[in-house]
């Protein structure tokens, strides 16, 4: 009977730690996330990503050779406005996964494919420096200053595919609040540098597995980039981000395990167009304690237009 009990701890103890890897993404590296834009301004996106790697979990538990292939493409919607004399942008962004995931639980060869729509993200973001909220036909003629700062707030809407029945799910059937600081600054207008402090607040899982429930701590973030601006439009970014804490709760017993993540990346920006242009990304995980130690791809399209009055 006792070995049975800690087979089933075991377990629950895994999924969890894979359901909330795989979807915080609190490691989403972000450069230019202090770029500006004219208000009244529009953008739509369509992102294509695919991550895959290592999933490092304690020793103690019984599963080896723990791996996953995950593919999302993401829809995003951005406007820009005035808020208190500010630049403030709103995004949201619903996005769908695919993924499957491969390892040995108790020398048993597991397979589990997870598809269907994640959580969907409502951010809205503020500059607070460094910026004058203008329209286009004043925006491109303002002095640039080389200092910015700005704040973040996003939520993460558990709307995505859950069913208690499973112990990994493609949604997460919580809520997950992020707030963030940063700022910038540019030198001889063509080399910017950012750094970003972010944390993540978790609310209750009261429907996980079979009556169970669980509860992350908060999780922290540090972010810093270094991009160079060749034209308007074409840039390249190196990023560095570090993740520690989001320790776990598995009814209301506190698995003494942190995630400690550390990843490096880079991204290309191109302007196509006036109206469109191209991301390119990379970014992989050279430092992981516990954690998804993945390499991921990403590819986005984006087009931009602004009100015509």
């Amino acid at each position: 009977m006792q070995k049975r009990f800690l087979k089933i701890k075991s377990i629950l103890y895994f999924f969890t730690v894979m359901s909330g890897i795989l979807n915080i993404q609190a490691q989403d590296l972000e450069p230019r996330l202090l770029s500006a834009m004219p208000i009244n301004g529009n953008i739509t996106v369509v992102t294509y990503s695919h991550s895959g790697g290592n999933i490092l979990v304690d020793n103690s538990l019984p599963v080896e050779d723990l791996t996953a292939n995950i593919n999302n493409i993401v829809f995003g919607y951005v406007r820009s406005f005035k808020l208190f004399n500010r630049l403030t942008k709103v995004d949201v962004i619903i996005p769908y996964s695919f993924g499957k995931y491969n390892a040995l639980v108790y020398e048993e060869q597991t397979d589990v494919t997870r598809n269907g729509l994640a959580d969907s993200q409502l951010r809205i973001s503020m500059i607070l420096l460094g910026v004058t909220p203008l329209k286009p036909q004043d925006y491109f003629t303002q002095k640039k200053k080389k200092f910015r700062l700005g704040v973040n707030f996003r939520v993460r809407v558990p709307v995505g595919a859950y069913d208690s029945d499973y112990a990994l799910n493609v949604g997460t059937n919580r809520w997950t609040f992020q707030s963030g600081i940063g700022g910038s600054y540019t030198l001889k207008n063509r080399f910017i540098f950012e750094a970003h402090l972010n944390s993540w607040l978790f609310t209750k899982n009261n429907d996980f597995y079979h009556g169970n429930y669980t509860q992350q701590r908060p999780l922290f973030g540090l972010q810093l980039h270094a991009a160079y601006i060749f034209k308007p439009g074409v840039w390249l970014a190196l990023s560095a981000g570090k993740t520690t804490g989001g320790k776990l709760e598995i009814n209301d017993v506190l698995q003494e395990i942190a995630q400690k993540n550390s990843r490096v990346g880079a991204a290309f920006a191109y302007k196509l167009n006036k109206y469109t242009g191209l991301k390119l990304a990379y970014t992989n995980g050279f430092s992981t304690r516990t954690g998804a130690d993945f390499n991921s791809i990403i590819l986005g399209f984006s087009y931009v237009w602004f009100d015509k009055k």
